[in-house]
């Protein structure tokens, strides 16, 4: 899995990829005109990049780039 998608009760979400191929999906976003928040991370010794959306972004437009990109993601609803 290369995504995964949080989704929280307000509707804002983040998606956390692996910084190693976080650039094709940092430049479709580029491309649609989306702007996200950004903050790198590191789990079990890799380091991710997490990209924060608003509620005004749809969940399912981000979801359509990541596949698009050709990334796996699982999306969880989170608190």
């Amino acid at each position: 899995m290369k995504a995964t998608v949080l989704q929280k009760h307000d509707r804002t979400f983040t998606v956390s990829i692996l910084a190693t191929v976080a650039q094709q999906f940092r430049s479709e976003l580029r491309g649609e005109g989306i702007k996200a928040d950004e903050t790198a991370s590191v789990e079990e010794g890799k380091e991710f990049t997490a990209f924060s959306f608003g509620p005004r972004v749809a969940i399912e437009e981000i979801e359509r780039l990541l596949e698009i990109v050709g990334y796996g993601f699982t999306t969880q609803q989170i608190a």
